[in-house]
């Protein structure tokens, strides 16, 4: 079963749209949800253009494919755990919070939150990701405990903050903090980043790149072979009495 959404044009398109209803198990029933723009609760076909093909019994055989405008539409995905959503464009923030199966791929951009405490699952984001990409939300302790999240743009900032499982890697350069509070899981970043692992706890945080900024609470260990580099390996948080291990093709500390 495969459900196009294609968004019409609106008058005050700065207004995002909490969209949290576009998950694909809600359309096994049929296509009369609703999303919400501002205080105003629209129809799905006031917002988009729908269209239905085939059929399906189970979750895991409907796509739900996104297109047009959809660079505010937020909380996509919420709560998912089967099925597939393809964006055609970029996505809003919050996009796969709380999502525990299925596969989520964004053909463009993708706002803050991604994939926000996730529990299982795939995401996919062929261009950039902004701040808190598989993180927790402010103030919260855990982020993203479970499932994969594959970047092949850039992340911003405090990209898998407070990680707790799962695995998380970043194809281009990332922000200020990646990995800040990791608890457990992996985190990848194939280009730079600043501050990587701050604070850690435990898992690992790989930076096949520069480490700017390097804490200096970490212990140099050594140095190993992983996936046929020469990467320096670091243990730590020791602020922490942290027990995660960080490693890094170069690194600089702050002058």
């Amino acid at each position: 079963m495969k459900v196009t959404l294609a968004m019409k044009p609106m008058t005050k398109g700065f207004i995002p749209i909490e969209a949290e209803s576009i998950v694909p198990k809600n359309f096994l029933s049929g296509t009369d949800l609703s999303v919400w723009r501002g205080n105003r609760e629209l129809r799905l076909d006031e917002a988009f253009s729908v269209s239905v093909e085939g059929s399906a019994d189970r979750a895991e055989d409907v796509e739900v494919v996104l297109s047009g405008d959809t660079c505010r539409l937020k909380r996509v995905g919420e709560y998912m755990d089967a099925g597939r959503i393809t964006v055609l464009g970029g996505i809003g923030m919050h996009c796969g919070n709380f999502m525990s199966g299925g596969t989520i791929e964004v053909h463009g951009n993708a706002d803050g939150w991604l994939g926000r405490e996730m529990a299982g699952g795939t995401i996919v984001c062929r261009g950039d990701v902004a701040d808190y990409c598989a993180s927790g939300y402010r103030g919260g302790r855990k982020g993203m405990k479970g499932g994969t999240v594959e970047v092949f743009g850039r992340a911003g900032d405090f990209l898998a903050e407070s990680l707790a499982g799962g695995t998380v890697v970043v194809h281009g350069d990332a922000g200020d903090m990646a990995g800040a509070e990791i608890h457990s899981g992996t985190l990848v970043v194939h280009g730079n980043c600043s501050r990587p692992a701050a604070n850690m706890k435990g898992g690992s945080c790989y930076v096949y790149g520069t480490a700017r900024g390097m804490i200096p609470t970490f212990r140099k260990v050594g140095t190993v072979q992983h996936e046929g580099r020469t990467l320096i390996q670091f243990t730590g948080d020791l602020a922490n009495r942290g027990k995660g291990n960080l490693f890094v093709k170069d690194y600089e500390y702050l002058d």
